[in-house]
């Protein structure tokens, strides 16, 4: 009697923890990034009344019999399963589709996370919106300064477009304008004149500066020569060198790029109006930052007032070789243990990481009917092992009246 009550209660404890695995999934049911945990039993060891014994020539042999002592939590365990993206159109938002964890330091030791709920900080760390932990990448922290800024570029190329008319009279000329970048990212006007000769097909062109800070070292003239089909058959790139006298660099080679490989719309000689104009320059003044955005492969791009986009940093992910054996230690994070295995950091799709999920998060995995189901299951076992209790009892005291 007294080990059917030990084992029941022992029951009672086993059901009651299960109770609290399940309460404990529902509470998180709209948790970010939570995983469901499940409880597992295992029986206490047994007490033996009789051994086995082994068939005879005459007798044939018996079983052991053994009296179970009641019952224990054998595990509680969190199940990785992916959980159910849902968009919110934060831009700091990151939802994992996949496995890994986000990399979260306190500034002494790591964290781990499937709670993608970012956002940026007064001093433009990229942290955690319910610890302030910072997200790691692939320097360390990861800062997004708004008042980061991206250098400027000297023009080197201009690349023209347009048409030039051919049928015009020797001595017709046509005047276009340029804007150039200087070595500090200022803007400097030049004209270029382009003049009809007497041959077919034919014409000059010179360059003259109308920015007072910028002088012709060099270059700048030449000769283009079309077809009969209007297509350019020599000239078709010239160079300029530029002296400056604001501080920027001087000596700056630009490339005219009338007709090069390069140029997909060339500059024609077709018996049309003139129209040949700067289609483009590859120099650009310093911008501020403006936006950001962050991709599927963890990187961070920054668009800039001069329509620059550089990075600014990378997102990792860990990856662990038993992701259940991660230690839980509040706030949607969790740290190694002795049997998660070494974190194995790397870059959003690669290594077998999954990818991001920009403007979502992941939600809980807990699947309510389940829970509903185990709930009843938890419950009808405590009512079961709880009749024990009170029929041992019953026993016990009908025991008790035999001696009256």
């Amino acid at each position: 009697m007294g080990s059917s009550m030990n084992s029941a209660v022992s029951g009672l404890r086993a059901h009651q923890l299960m109770l609290d695995v399940v309460a404990n999934n529902l509470a998180n049911v709209n948790t970010p990034g939570y995983k469901v945990g499940r409880t597992t039993f295992s029986d206490v060891l047994s007490q033996t009344l009789a051994g086995a014994t082994a068939p005879t020539g005459t007798m044939g042999g018996t079983d052991p019999q053994q009296v179970g002592l009641g019952v224990r939590t054998g595990a509680i365990t969190n199940l990785f399963t992916q959980g159910g993206i849902l968009t919110t159109n934060k831009p700091t938002d990151l939802a994992i589709q996949g496995e890994g964890f986000f990399v979260l330091s306190d500034g002494s030791a790591n964290y781990y996370s499937r709670a993608g709920a970012l956002e940026v900080d007064a001093a433009g760390n990229l942290v955690d919106s319910v610890t302030g932990y910072r997200v790691q990448g692939n320097n360390g922290d990861i800062t997004i300064s708004q008042t980061a800024t991206t250098p400027p570029s000297a023009t080197t190329t201009g690349m023209f477009t347009g048409n030039l008319d051919t049928t015009v009279a020797a001595g017709s000329a046509y005047t276009g304008t340029i804007a150039i970048n200087d070595s500090l990212g200022g803007v400097h006007s030049l004209s270029i004149t382009f003049t009809k000769t007497a041959n077919p097909g034919e014409f000059t062109y010179a360059t003259t500066e109308t920015d007072a800070a910028m002088t012709i070292a060099s270059g700048g003239t030449g000769t283009i020569q079309f077809s009969g089909a209007g297509a350019i058959t020599a000239g078709g790139t010239g160079t300029i060198t530029l002296d400056f006298t604001n501080g920027a660099t001087s000596g700056q080679a630009v490339t005219y790029d009338f007709a090069s490989a390069a140029n997909l719309a060339p500059v024609t000689g077709y018996a049309s109006p003139g129209t040949l104009a700067l289609a483009s320059q590859d120099g650009y003044a310093s911008g501020t930052l403006q936006s950001f955005s962050i991709g599927t492969d963890g990187s961070i791009n920054g668009t800039f007032s001069n329509g620059r986009v550089q990075s600014l940093g990378q997102i990792r992910l860990a990856t662990f070789p038993n992701p259940a054996g991660l230690s839980k230690v509040g706030n949607n994070l969790f740290r190694e243990s002795a049997n998660s295995g070494v974190a194995n950091i790397g870059n959003p799709g690669t290594g077998g990481r999954g990818t991001l999920a920009p403007g979502a998060l992941e939600g809980s995995n807990v699947d309510l009917a389940d829970e509903f189901t185990k709930l009843i299951v938890a419950q009808r076992g405590f009512q079961a092992n709880a009749r024990v209790i009170t029929t041992s009892d019953e026993v016990m005291q009908e025991a008790v009246n035999l001696k009256r």
